[in-house]
């Protein structure tokens, strides 16, 4: 998790979206893009809208290959499934 970040010092210790532990989590306010294709340190980022400062924003949970239960390669999400 990151310290001191507006929205983050809140954060659950596991993602609430997947259930399973993250290497890092940010918060955006505005201007968001998301490409993971072929990323060799994250298999998927989960998103959860929270009320901040000033109004709407939107928490990420990055998750890694090992968290994510996959190998860069691989292609399955969560282990049991829950997430694809």
């Amino acid at each position: 998790m990151s310290d001191g970040d507006a929205g983050t010092e809140d954060a659950p210790e596991r993602c609430p979206i997947c259930e399973t532990a993250y290497d890092s989590v940010s918060v955006h306010a505005e201007g968001v893009a998301v490409n993971l294709i072929e990323n060799e340190r994250f298999r998927r980022v989960c998103f959860e809208p929270i009320e901040g400062d000033g109004g709407a924003q939107v928490r990420f949970y990055h998750h890694t290959h090992e968290q994510a239960g996959t190998t860069p390669s691989s292609e399955c999400g969560t282990p049991g499934g829950r997430v694809p």
